[in-house]
């Protein structure tokens, strides 16, 4: 019952997440951003697992929210140690669930000499930050991400873009031949040296 319940939060959180991602607060008008000031990236990890790496090159920009589509993402598990931080099944209502998601609190609104003040929160990934807390427990990579943001203004945005892929940690077997064949020739010619040099004597 616990287990349901926290289940539900998770996804009532995300949900309220993802609603302010995609409507503004403030009116004023939101920054545009670029794919080029940000980076997911995904990498398969050992088992049947892995990770993604995000990456925000931005100068003003504060990530508190993303979702990665997954063909597999329905029937896995997806989390999260970045503190501050909670993962659940995208899209929040519905089903098929078709993706990852990870959210934590952009931030807070104060008053001050009776204007509106936006705090943002130390738990977002800021301008020249990156983690590498986001796991999912399938080895299949997926292919689009939208990022939540928000500038200490208070400007809610979001920007779509093709994920990066890591390369394998394991080199693939041509790579494997190819080093073989040049040890075989380094050794060869080693052998050839010592050969001609013993005749040479």
């Amino acid at each position: 019952m616990l287990s349901l319940r926290t289940s539900a939060l998770t996804a009532w959180v995300l949900a309220a997440g993802l609603l302010i991602g995609l409507s503004s607060l403030n009116p004023a008008k939101a920054v545009v951003v670029s794919g080029a000031d940000f980076a997911v990236i995904e990498t398969a990890g050992p088992g049947n697992s892995g990770y993604y790496s995000v990456i925000n090159n931005s100068v003003s920009e504060y990530i508190y929210g993303f979702s990665v589509t997954n063909p597999l993402a329905s029937g896995v598990n997806d989390w999260t140690t970045e503190p501050g931080w909670i993962a659940g099944k995208t899209p929040v209502l519905g089903y098929p669930k078709t993706g990852f998601g990870y959210l934590t609190a952009p931030g807070f609104w104060t008053f001050s000499h009776g204007r509106p003040v936006f705090h943002v929160s130390s738990l977002t990934i800021g301008p020249d930050e990156s983690s590498s807390n986001f796991f999912f427990g399938t080895a299949e990579l997926a292919s689009l991400v939208t990022l939540l943001l928000v500038d200490a203004k208070g400007n809610f945005s979001s920007i779509s873009f093709d994920a990066t892929q890591a390369a394998p940690a394991v080199p693939e077997a041509s790579t494997w031949a190819m080093m073989i064949l040049g040890f075989a020739g380094v050794g060869l010619l080693a052998y050839r040296r010592r050969r001609n040099g013993d005749a040479a004597a």
